[in-house]
């Protein structure tokens, strides 16, 4: 153990001065009155050489503490000329940011230094800076050129040490800074730097002096020792000391709690965050730099969304900083604020560090921190100048929130410190830095053992959990072992995935939510999802949801109405107390308690003791007055309180602790743990600071807690409900991603999310069935002792065995006042629910009074009232008119002209009045009978048309049986029909109309709609007694109607449930005052204007903004089709770009000053005006020609990048768009950029803005966000202005809330009055514009996932689950009802043969409505038979076979045929060459022949063969007339200054001569005729010489390019559409070869279909060779070349399975098992990379002794070498 001294006693400044060179004296003379007393203390003993722990507050200067007698060493070394080119000094920073500051802070000095107290001849002093931003040029200067100084990150510096050119400047460094020890010793980030030290110290010549630097924290000496631990001195019998120099509180700070309200306690929780937002706003106001810390990212956009609005006047001066922003943004906002350019910045955690950001004279911090060292770390940003004194307001965010601020300022004031904890032998990090250690070398075992527990956290770490790791490794493929030679190295990948996955800081990824089958609800954070299991319920978006599982990025839900959230949605954001501040909280409750037992005041303890003001102090003592009215009982040091809830239905545990998160989590688990070894099943489990609630099927007896304790079984009772958490599966993810067994990234190659957490879940369902897994053991363990806190858990309940401390359990009906906040926050997500009336009953009085201020009822209207209300709703009649207006509010008249609804209405008016009104209405028929449904109390009955057929409809389906189905959509109505009135005479019918019945759900939801509107809300009983058809089927369509925000659910005449009302209704009878129009009349506009049908597609784009998918303009333009999409693409007036918020779209130029007017003026730099520069009006250019006068190389690689993000900047703000160009030969089309900027004005934003509501509207100012690039400020002020000028209109409606609507005045009236609906079928996009309008709504409407969304109309009424998987679609599952399965097939028919048109034109049916193909209903099978499916098997399959066969008989028929096969390779090569079209090099002849007695250059001379290139672009032998075809099936034309060549080349063939004649050199011959070889024109002959090809005149080019094709596909059993376009070439489109071969299917050269077993592509095949392939032998062994004839047709499983894109394929058995790279160039076959089984590499030596080639490389496989 080092031995420690505290330093004490300072050093005087004149002593400590002359200690300092002249330059550096008078130096700090100048910019320094004194030093500071860190620096008295500390400086002597660096300059002594000890080492140093330095421990003070923020702003006391420990940088210049830490540099000075280093900046003083180089100046003396600079001035005798003796700096050597080496580093001298390594300063290690924990962020990236802080780096780049210190190395800024350091170049300063310097050149102050250098300037005015160097002479000339003083050698100069370079500053490096080596992070992860560090660009690969800089690195290479660095190692050419070491700065003496070297700042880096512990990432960087673990990479840096492995570098062999980096070790040799490092070896001799002197000093080594940390900075930051604080942040950096309590994380595994602390862990794996001690471990990259332990290296370097092996590295090292002589032991570096060491200097720590941090803020005030303990325990100091563990860090001191954890600082010098593997320093070596100790064991070589030197005298290991650590000096540590602490100065703590010593800073005068400047704090106070601010109450934002004088009625601070009596507030409800939703009120004080806008107080506090009030009195933050006047703070930044009152100063001039302002940080404004918020506890979690979430609260610091939503404070920042607040304090620009207007009523505050700071707009654009307060700006948002955190981790999950843009490097850029957060760069900008630090750089603003350093200038002065910002008033406030608000941030969560992100600018804690010593990041220069200038003066800041106010820090804000809403709500706790958390810990004392945070709060610290705060705090010293204000002042952090030298000298200065931090000034903080604290402001909290409820009275818990406050009572521990109190305790934080007095920790603060007392100079209390948290301690932290160290992780220890943590076996993920050390699996990493085991990888990193033999990056360069292999490397002895022990000697690796010895260099990890020379590190602080590995001093007791086992020999036997280092063999274990070093076994998982070797498992897992990431090192090889030699057990006899005692030695370990690197394997594989494992250098690249070292270097792209270092480091242990872990990300917290976010999840999706998907609902039963797919369709995804939002998102939730990694940290949220961690504290969830199954069977939660969850709030997501206003709607409760149960957790069904969790599979990767996917969290699976089902929607539950009626059932309150499990977790709160506030989980998993913030970081537990630590137990000092928990501590400190828990005296302060204390000492106030003995005050109120005593009958004394606690407001004098906390006035006079604690320095609290009176306004705080009255606000905490007395919400403790309150608590002791229910309780003398609080949580003390020595006492708990747990409060059993009673009458709440299941058993609630309420327990208060006031001991921190993590304490009450591990508390939680331990209880939830034996409630479930019990058999009771846990319903709710929630934490927070002060306590925890939990919820139990049955009661628990927490007395079980003391027996588990005693029995010492309790961290297994844990470990048993922490293995099944969400928690223990992200820790468990991050384990495996820090070991490097799943690695986030391969070189340049990211892994995504979803990828990951599915390789991990994998992983973690193998580790569970291992017994003693490795990585399983540190995930508990990171669970255990880091996010729990066991320890204290165990301190606590040992007091309670040993009878100094006790539970205390009570039964209450209401928590007390110290537990309210807990029970409250799950209400709080209540209150947002949108079903929350069924479960208001759920809420005591008290619990809501305090959450909403007042227990407000649905409406203060009486009974009576509400009857009145809706009696009002409908006229008296006296005219026909008048007449018709009241029966269009409950229903029709019945033959005696009776509704007994509106009874009191008909009153006193005489029956031949009213017979005289219905003659009038029905002879202008806007009435009529029905007849013949079946119901006679139907039948006979007068309505409106419309509401005829809705009662006609809905009477049918109720005489017809269908009372039991439970949802009418799925109901048969084939042959369901009723009779309507046409003609009368008088009232009576004289001719009747029969009608098939109409859509059922419809007629259901239109009348459930009808009774509520006229008659007033409604239980759902009284529905379900009303209408004759299944309770479940009722329900449904109420709860598509609740979700759809049509109906509302509430309280309205004191009934015993809660009852049903229309929203407008609602909105009314509680006091709206808005004039409201109908939801669904706007959608039904919106509908209208998105799907009218224009014959010009010009047209769409006029009225449309901008188009992102071809299935877009489906429904769009008239007899469109997707074979269309291409040619559109390809007109001039067409551009593409990212035309919106970064959404890439077409539109047409005309459009584009429209778009620019709704973006924010451009920003344009340096950069991105060179690059415009380059741009032409009118003149469209590539991008190689856009960058081509850029200068490019390793030494170019940053301005590389600068150019690459100008263009990026330029393309977001649409300054420049893309056009494209068909261009011949080139398969893909040709990309051009068009520029905007300058050529096109952008429109006045204002009325683009008008035409964008013309367009779009009615729409909301919210929606029209994502198409305004502008702040929303601006826009709102536009559409204010726009409303006021009469422009635009705004009308309301209720989603649920009031919501504003913008549309043209023109379109208010069409909003005022029901029109009848579109109901056509359309199956859509999710981007579709329509769709996407209203997402949310489609997503909760469609309760079973969807992919492409069915819309009946309005309404989303199923999905098809349709995906293109290669060349074929993939239809998993669709959910149509069968009402309108019909109708939907005839939409789909249309759909799929618009795919076909592209090429797509299989399609495979699995499921539908999640029902096998086997059990389908004959209807819905004769549907789908009638647009081209057929049943085979358990699929239905439109356009294509199925007879599928092994892969390896087609294979064995492909080397069949290809005379690769034993039984057909051929006895020479001679009778080998006559087979094969054209060959690349000796290889391929080579494996189709016996013998092979020559070379390829000598068989091209006596076969007369030619060289040229071939389709695709290889140089390959082969006859003069093969050339020919494939000049003439190119098509491509010389360029015009080329023609005199190939007519030279036409009678000449030597090329000397050429040369001769125009005077070139060997190169510029070359460079002069290559066009000409790459496009086949010239070819080189057997001799050297060159010839001209000239095209074919004796056939039809077209018939040739056919005939080519089919030779190609004739010698393959088997082809897929990829394969032949590889094997084709790039003359060759896509559209070409499906046309093809779609003849050869005709004329029966092909079969298509499935054709091989476990390849889900479709394939074309020759049916005759797969049949004769069965009796074909099985293949010998052998390596196919890359670059064999065949070669390209195996590419995809080169790819997939190996990773190489062209290589050496091993077959064994047929099967691919192996593949490899090779040189081949000096007669040997060097094998240079390596990928598959050992097994293969036999297959590769016989490859190499059969080619007579001697086999070499430096290769390992599982670890042994090659041979």
């Amino acid at each position: 153990m080092p031995e420690i001294t505290y330093l004490e006693h300072p050093t005087e400044t004149d002593v400590l001065m002359e200690k300092l060179c002249p330059p550096v004296r008078n130096w700090f003379k100048d910019k320094f009155p004194d030093f500071t007393r860190p620096q008295k203390l500390a400086i002597p003993t660096i300059m002594d050489g000890g080492h140093l722990l330095l421990c003070s507050p923020t702003g006391s200067g420990k940088t210049l503490t830490a540099f000075l007698t280093i900046i003083d060493q180089l100046v003396r070394k600079a001035l005798d000329g003796k700096l050597e080119k080496r580093i001298h000094c390594v300063y290690i920073s924990p962020i990236k940011a802080l780096a780049n500051d210190i190395q800024k802070n350091l170049i300063g000095p310097l050149n102050e230094i250098s300037e005015r107290f160097l002479p000339d001849r003083a050698q100069e002093i370079r500053v490096g800076l080596r992070t992860g931003d560090t660009p690969q040029s800089e690195r290479q200067k660095m190692l050419r050129n070491p700065p003496h100084i070297l700042i880096t990150t512990p990432e960087s510096l673990a990479i840096a040490i492995t570098s062999p050119k980096f070790q040799p400047i490092i070896s001799d460094v002197e000093y080594m800074i940390i900075d930051e020890l604080h942040s950096l010793v309590p994380t595994k980030r602390g862990v794996h730097l001690a471990l990259t030290l332990a290296y370097l110290d092996t590295l090292l010549e002589r032991p570096v002096q060491r200097i720590g630097i941090s803020a005030t924290m303990e325990p100091l000496e563990t860090v001191a020792e954890y600082l010098v631990a593997s320093d070596d001195r100790e064991s070589r019998g030197d005298g290991q000391k650590v000096h540590i120099a602490k100065v703590s509180g010593s800073r005068e700070l400047d704090l106070d709690i601010l109450l934002p309200h004088q009625k601070f306690s009596d507030l409800p929780v939703l009120k004080i965050l806008d107080e506090n937002i009030r009195v933050i706003a006047d703070l930044i106001s009152a100063h001039t730099t302002t940080l404004v810390f918020a506890n979690t990212r979430k609260m610091t956009e939503t404070l920042v969304q607040r304090l620009r609005r207007p009523e505050f006047g700071l707009g654009e001066l307060v700006a948002g900083h955190h981790g999950s922003m843009d490097k850029k943004i957060r760069l900008n906002v630090e750089q603003q604020l350093k200038k002065g350019h910002l008033r406030a910045v608000v941030t969560s955690s992100s600018l804690e560090m010593g990041i220069d950001i200038g003066t800041v004279d106010m820090v804000i911090q809403l709500g706790s921190p958390g810990d004392i060292a945070t709060a610290l770390q705060r705090i010293g940003r204000a002042g952090h100048h030298v000298g200065g004194i931090p000034r903080a307001r604290f402001l909290p965010s409820s009275v818990d929130d406050l009572i521990e601020l109190a305790a934080l300022q007095a920790a603060i004031q007392s100079g209390e410190m948290d301690r932290l904890d160290f992780p220890e032998n943590c076996l993920d990090v050390v699996a990493q830095f085991l990888i990193g250690l033999v990056i360069i070398n292999e490397i002895d075992i022990d000697e690796a053992f010895e260099i990890v527990s020379s590190a602080w956290n590995y001093r007791n770490f086992e020999y036997n959990d280092f063999i274990e790791v070093l076994d998982m490794l070797e498992e897992e493929r990431r090192v090889w072992i030699d057990w006899e030679d005692n030695t370990y190295g690197k394997r594989g990948y494992s250098r690249m995935i070292y270097y792209t996955n270092i480091g242990t800081i872990a990300p917290d990824n976010s999840y999706l939510v998907f609902n039963a089958e797919g369709s995804i609800l939002g998102q939730l954070s990694g940290s949220f999802v961690s504290n969830l299991r199954g069977g939660d319920v969850i709030l997501l978006g206003g709607s409760t949801y149960r957790v069904t599982n969790i599979q990767g990025t996917r969290v699976n839900v089902s929607s539950v109405t009626g059932y309150r959230p499990t977790v709160p949605s506030w989980s998993g954001e913030a970081r537990s107390r630590s137990r000092e501040l928990s501590s400190s909280l828990l005296s302060l409750i204390r000492h106030c308690m003995i005050a109120l037992r005593r009958e004394q005041d606690p407001r004098l303890v906390l006035r006079e003791a604690y320095g609290l003001s009176n306004a705080v102090s009255n606000a905490i003592a007395r919400h403790l007055e309150e608590h002791t009215i229910d309780t003398f009982q609080v949580p003390e040091p020595n006492r708990i309180l747990i409060e059993q809830i009673i009458g709440t239905g299941h058993p609630a545990y309420l327990i208060t602790t006031c001991r921190g998160r993590a304490f009450n989590t591990a508390l939680g688990y331990f209880m939830a743990g034996i409630a479930e070894s019990s058999g009771v099943s846990v319903i709710e489990l929630s934490f927070d600071e002060n306590g925890l609630l939990i919820r139990t099927a049955q009661e628990v007896d927490p007395g079980q807690l003391y027996d588990a304790f005693r029995s010492n079984n309790h961290i297994e009772v844990i470990e048993r409900y922490i293995i099944n958490t969400q928690i223990f599966a992200k820790r468990f993810r991050e384990v495996a991603g820090r070991s490097m067994i799943i690695p986030k990234r391969v070189g340049a190659e990211e892994i995504s999310p979803q990828q990951f957490q599915q390789k991990a879940e994998a992983l973690l369902t193998k580790h569970r069935t291992l017994e003693g897994s490795l990585l399983m053991r540190e995930a508990k363990n990171e669970v255990l002792y880091g996010d729990i806190d066991v320890f204290g858990l165990n301190q606590f309940l040992e007091s309670c065995i040993e009878g100094d401390a006790r539970i205390v359990h009570t039964k209450v009906t209401i928590p007390s006042r110290l537990g309210m906040s807990l029970y409250m926050s799950a209400f709080e997500d209540l209150m947002s629910m949108k079903t929350r009336a069924f479960l208001v009953k759920d809420i005591d009085p008290e619990v809501l009074r305090r959450l909403m201020g007042t227990r407000s009822l649905a409406t203060e209207m009486t009974a009576k009232q509400l009857d009145k209300y809706y009696s009002d709703k409908a006229p008296v009649p006296d005219s026909p008119e008048s007449l018709y207006e009241l029966m269009q509010h409950g229903g029709g008249l019945d033959r005696e002209f009776n509704n007994p609804l509106y009874r009191d209405k008909l009153e006193g008016i005489e029956l031949d009045v009213i017979r005289t009104w219905v003659e009038t209405l029905c002879s202008s028929g806007k009435i009529t009978k029905i007849d013949g449904t079946g119901v006679p109390e139907i039948d006979g009955k007068w309505f409106n048309p419309f509401m005829a057929e809705i009662h006609g409809t809905l009477a049918c389906l109720a005489s017809s049986g269908s009372e039991g189905v439970v949802d009418l959509r799925d109901y048969d109505i084939k042959g369901l029909s009723f009779k309507i009135a046409t003609e009368f005479d008088g009232t009576t019918p004289t001719s009747w109309e029969t009608i098939p019945v109409g859509d059922p759900h419809e007629a259901l939801r239109v009348k459930i709609l009808e009774v509520l509107g006229s008659e007033g809300p409604k239980t759902t009983e009284t529905l379900h007694e009303r209408l004759p058809f299944s309770e479940k089927s009722v329900d449904r369509i109420v709860h598509e109607l609740e979700t759809r925000n049509v109906i509302s659910v509430g309280f309205f005449t004191q009934t015993d449930d809660a009852e049903l009302i229309l929203k407008v209704d609602e909105h009314r009878i509680t006091g709206g005052e808005e004039d409201i129009v109908e939801y669904r009349w706007i959608q039904n506009l919106v509908l209208d204007k998105s799907f009218k049908k224009y014959s010009d597609v010009f047209d769409v784009f006029n009225e449309h903004v901008f188009v992102q998918k071809q299935q877009e303009l489906l429904y769009r333009i008239e007899d469109f089709r997707f074979k269309d999409w291409k040619d559109l693409q390809l007109d001039s007036d067409v551009v593409s770009g990212r035309l919106l918020h970064n959404r890439m779209g077409y539109t047409t130029k005309n459009n584009i000053p429209m778009l620019l007017g709704l973006k924010p003026e451009p920003w344009i730099g340096a950069m991105e005006e060179e690059v415009l520069s380059k741009l032409t009006p009118h003149e469209n250019i590539t991008r190689q020609e856009l960058v081509q006068d850029f200068p490019k190389g390793d030494e170019h690689r940053q301005l590389e990048r600068d150019v690459k993000n100008a263009i990026s900047n330029l393309d977001r703000q649409m300054l420049f768009v893309k056009q494209f160009e068909e261009v011949i030969g080139r398969r893909r089309r040709l990309s051009l950029f068009h520029k905007v900027y300058g050529v096109y004005e952008p429109m006045d934003f204002e009325e683009a803005l008008e035409e964008i509501v013309r367009r779009m509207g009615p729409v909301k100012a919210s929606t029209l966000r994502f198409y305004v690039s502008r702040n929303y400020e601006d826009l709102l002020v536009a559409l204010h202005n726009l409303e006021t000028s009469g422009k635009i209109s705004k009308v309301t409606a209720l989603v649920p809330d009031t919501e504003h609507f913008y549309c043209t005045p023109d379109e208010v009236e069409l909003l005022q009055v029901p029109r009848r609906e579109d109901r056509t079928i359309r199956i859509l996009t999710q981007s579709d514009p329509y769709v996407s309008r209203f997402i949310w709504e489609v997503r909760s409407a469609l309760d079973r996932g969807w992919y492409l969304p069915v819309f009946k109309g309005v309404d989303p009424v199923g999905k098809v689950l349709m995906f293109r998987v290669n060349d074929y679609l993939e239809i998993k599952d669709m959910h149509v009802p069968t009402a309108y399965f019909e109708e939907f097939c005839d939409a789909f028919h249309i759909l799929l043969e618009n795919h076909a048109d592209q090429l797509v034109d299989v399609a495979v049916l699995t499921n539908v409505n999640s029902e096998p193909i086997s059990e389908l209903s004959k209807p819905m099978r004769d549907g789908l038979e009638r647009i081209g499916f057929k049943q085979v098997g358990e699929r239905m399959i439109r356009g294509g076979v199925v007879d599928p066969q092994p892969r390896e008989i087609a294979e064995r028929a492909l080397f069949h045929q290809h005379h690769l096969h034993q039984e057909t390779r051929h006895e020479n090569e001679t009778l080998a060459l006559r087979t094969i079209n054209e060959i690349r090099d000796d290889f391929a002849l080579r494996g189709r022949c016996e013998v092979f007695r020559t070379n390829l250059k000598s068989m091209a001379s006596a076969n007369r063969l030619h060289k040229g290139v071939n389709m695709r672009g290889h140089q390959v032998w082969a006859p003069y007339e093969y050339f020919e075809t494939l000049l003439t099936i190119r098509g491509i034309p010389p360029e015009d200054d080329l023609v005199d060549i190939i007519e030279f080349f036409s009678t000449q063939t030597d090329p000397n001569i050429f040369k001769e004649r125009h005077a070139l050199t060997q190169s510029e011959f070359r460079k002069l005729v290559q066009p000409l070889i790459r496009t086949g024109h010239i070819v080189e002959d057997f001799r050297g010489g060159f010839r001209a090809v000239h095209p074919r005149t004796d056939v039809d080019p077209v018939h040739l390019r056919k005939e080519y094709l089919r030779n190609l596909v004739s010698d393959y059993p088997v082809i897929t559409i990829k394969q032949l376009l590889r094997l084709s070439g790039t003359p060759f489109k896509p559209e070409e070869l499906k046309a093809v071969l779609n003849e050869f299917e005709e004329d029966g050269t092909l079969v298509k279909g499935f054709l091989i077993e476990n390849l889900h592509e479709v394939c074309w095949g020759r049916k005759e060779l797969l049949e004769t392939a069965k009796s074909i032998n099985p293949i010998r062994d052998f390596v196919l070349p890359p670059t064999d004839p065949i070669a390209p047709y195996f590419g995809d499983v080169l790819k997939e399975r190996f990773g190489f894109g062209s290589a050496y394929l091993v077959f064994k058995n047929a099967e691919p098992v192996a593949a490899f790279k090779a040189n081949t160039r000096n007669k040997t076959i060097d094998v240079t990379d390596y990928e598959g089984s050992e097994k293969g590499w036999r297959v590769v030596k016989e490859f190499a002794w059969e080619h007579q080639m001697p086999l070499t490389t430096e290769l390992r496989i599982g670890g042994k070498k090659m041979q």
